[in-house]
């Protein structure tokens, strides 16, 4: 876990599969962005805030408003990955992760952060996070 990291999410194993691969057996780019996507989830649903529970009961979307990656070893098909995310910033309407992407071995493959901002559900404008969910996160 980073240093400055506010709360770190649980390990997320995922199997490198042919979709998440290019025509050199090597994880496409994007693909990075869906084993992030499984720790995010895994991050919220362990704090027993699952995104649809966040919807339903306090009318916020959680929108991903930015994405970074830096690619630092290939993954290639077959490999164990070892994702998670850790809560690095908490503001009044957004939240930022870090997702560090380790082969099973222990080798870092990949850093990636993620921006995300509570928007209201109706509207779509930005909106305060939930005071239920910044006390968990806190």
């Amino acid at each position: 876990m980073s240093a400055d990291a506010l709360r770190r999410g649980p390990d997320v194993r995922e199997r490198v599969r042919w979709r998440d691969v290019d025509m050199m057996s090597v994880v496409y780019y994007g693909a990075y962005l869906r084993f992030m996507e499984a720790a995010e989830d895994e991050f919220f649903r362990t704090l027993g805030f699952p995104y649809a529970r966040i919807a339903e009961e306090f009318g916020v979307w959680i929108a991903r408003v930015r994405v970074e990656v830096d690619y630092r070893v290939p993954a290639r098909l077959g490999d164990d990955l070892v994702c998670r995310a850790d809560l690095v910033a908490l503001g009044g309407s957004s939240l930022r992760f870090a997702f560090p992407i380790d082969r099973g071995d222990g080798t870092r493959l990949a850093d990636g952060a993620l921006t995300l901002a509570a928007l209201d559900r109706t509207t779509l404008r930005p909106a305060r996070l939930p005071d239920a969910l910044r006390s968990l996160l806190r």
